[in-house]
């Protein structure tokens, strides 16, 4: 799905016609200092570090420095949030995604002092973009209906079609797909009462809202309206001649008829698709690879192995040279299967090695994207304020910070003291964090009957007891296999019926043998934490210790301890 919102912005934020000021030998002169620091019409002081800022980035971020500064010392939070934006861009654009987070939100704050409602959004956008970088999509949605609040209370209605398509996007990617439905049934209401002439962006706003719907619809399974949507999205987009938007749309449609068994019919748009994508010269496209991987289905479903397997491959030359496209995982899978069907087993052991690898790494980037940013936020909050301030009072309020901050610590030890237990003792009671599995038939789709379900859930369950989840190269391919199906049908029976990934799934099954383990074998309380972690099947002692923190929300020492502890009280009791 295109990004919206982000694009048109950045479209109008470096599209600013910018006047011709000069520096030479990449550094910024006396004079243009003096200027940035005195010149009291801030509109042409803008001009100069836009001008900057559109031929050198690494001068700009000095030249806003500079302006950061004047800003704080005079207490002018219009500079302050006009640097903090901008030195968030330049971040952004050298991909530092957590220095843009740290520039995004001082940037709010100075917007939320002037209290200027469109600069508020600027900055949020900014650090919701960020966060999308980083893969923490729920830090990007957050900040997103925060947004929307602004939106209402700064009555700002232009933003809130792209604001709603938003948080729609995310919300899919959250496999919050029922919600994403109302965030773009929502923005289509708002864009019935606009038109193509009133509207100058209106083009945009209604392919992408039609795009959506069309995705939510396909996720929930109900291909019919999924079709119909895009096949209305295409019609429009064709009448207008938008060639990325026909892409996307063919590409829908070709999955959805996918989900509806008819591959002939979605080899045919999918060509369309892919054609189109060639014509552009877009070889390192993500579209490219999604054509492929929905090509390659196509063909692997009409028992054509070989062929799925060329076109796999042209995938995996394609991720060499773009490693961020999505839906990698479901590639190798399939590439696997295909080497499965080929009775090819070097061609199936060098796809697992490579799957293995990608879902560790896959994991722990979205265990790294769920950490709390908090050095960022602590460095968010710091003023430069020693222009402010005199040495005497500097050291009052120092002094007064370091009893706040050490009483803070105090509070935060003794609360974290007494959560650890609770969460101790209701793990010594069984009860592990985990979702209520969901009631067979709640949600069907054209792959997986009621029958289906139960009977692969038996076989799951049937294959827990052999504790195969032990194994180090347990993945989903492997645990497929071992219950005679392939690994779409698991995927989505562990994604439907218990609402968790399959990733989630293994390490739920590997903590609770661990806590079990530990509680009930001597010896393995003294295992170094690499044999533990090994014993588990993790091939990484950071992975493992991570998804016991997950999982459980108390630390492997903490809890190991506690083992030990509780053991040696019970032993004196019996003495």
């Amino acid at each position: 799905m295109r990004t919206t919102y982000l694009q048109i912005l950045y479209l109008l934020v470096f599209s600013i016609h910018l006047s011709g000021f000069s520096y030479q030998n990449n550094v910024i002169s006396e004079a243009d200092k003096e200027f940035i620091l005195k010149e009291t019409n801030t509109n042409r002081i803008d001009s100069l570090l836009l001008n900057i800022m559109n031929r050198d980035l690494t001068l700009a971020k000095s030249a806003f420095n500079i302006y950061l500064d004047r800003g704080i010392e005079n207490k002018n939070y219009a500079i302050q949030f006009f640097a903090n934006y901008y030195l968030g861009n330049i971040a952004y654009r050298n991909k530092k995604y957590n220095k843009t987070i740290h520039y995004g939100n001082n940037s709010i704050i100075a917007a939320e002092e002037i209290k200027n409602g469109s600069n508020i959004l600027s900055g949020l956008y900014l650090v919701a973009a960020a966060y999308q970088e980083k893969r923490d999509r729920k830090n990007s949605l957050s900040r997103y209906i925060r947004a929307q609040k602004i939106i209402k209370e700064y009555n700002l209605k232009n933003y809130q079609i792209y604001n709603l398509i938003s948080i729609g996007q995310i919300r899919i990617r959250l496999n919050q797909t029922q919600k994403a439905l109302i965030s773009f049934q929502k923005a289509f209401a708002l864009l019935q009462k606009s038109s193509e002439e009133s509207d100058t962006n209106y083009n945009t706003k209604y392919l992408s809202v039609i795009q959506g719907i069309g995705v939510c619809y396909y996720k929930l399974g109900d291909f019919d309206e999924a079709l119909k949507y895009n096949y209305q999205g295409l019609q429009y987009a064709e009448k207008r001649n938008f060639i990325e938007y026909i892409i996307d749309f063919n590409l829908n449609i070709g999955e959805a008829y996918i989900g509806k068994q008819k591959y002939t019919k979605a080899l045919s748009y999918l060509n369309i698709a892919k054609a189109d994508i060639t014509k552009l010269d877009k070889n390192n496209d993500p579209d490219l690879f999604t054509a492929n991987l929905h090509i390659a289905t196509c063909l692997y479903m009409q028992t054509k192995y070989s062929k799925a397997r060329d076109i796999l491959e042209q995938n995996f030359q394609h991720i060499k040279t773009n490693p961020e496209v999505e839906k990698i995982q479901e590639a190798y899978a399939l590439a696997i299967q295909c080497g499965e069907k080929l009775k090819d087993t070097n061609l199936q052991f060098k796809y697992t090695k490579i799957y293995n690898t990608i879902v560790d790494s896959l994991y722990q980037n979205d265990i790294n994207a769920q950490e709390k940013l908090h050095d960022q936020d602590l460095e968010s909050l710091e003023e430069k304020n020693k222009h402010l301030v005199s040495e005497n009072l500097r050291y009052t309020i120092g002094l007064l910070l370091a009893l706040v901050f050490t009483g803070l610590i105090l509070f935060y030890t003794i609360k974290t003291k007494k959560k650890n237990k609770i969460l101790y003792e209701e793990l010594q009671k069984g009860r592990i964090k985990e979702q209520v599995p969901k009631t067979i038939g709640i949600q069907k789709n054209e792959f997986i009957t009621d029958k289906k379900a139960q009977s692969l859930l038996k076989k799951l369950s049937s294959l827990e007891k052999t504790d195969f989840y032990l194994n180090a190269d347990c993945n989903l391919y492997t645990t497929a296999k071992a219950i005679a199906t392939n690994t779409t049908y698991l995927s989505k029976i562990i994604n439907e019926y218990k609402q968790k990934s399959f990733n989630d799934y293994i390490n739920e099954l590997r903590i609770k043998y661990c806590i079990e383990k530990l509680h009930t074998d001597h010896k393995f309380r003294f295992y170094t934490i690499k044999a533990i972690a090994e014993e588990l099947g993790y091939k990484s002692v950071n992975t493992f210790v991570s998804v016991f923190k997950k999982q459980t929300g108390l630390s492997h020492s903490y809890f190991i301890k506690k083992v030990i502890s509780d053991a040696h009280e019970s032993s004196k009791i019996i003495t």
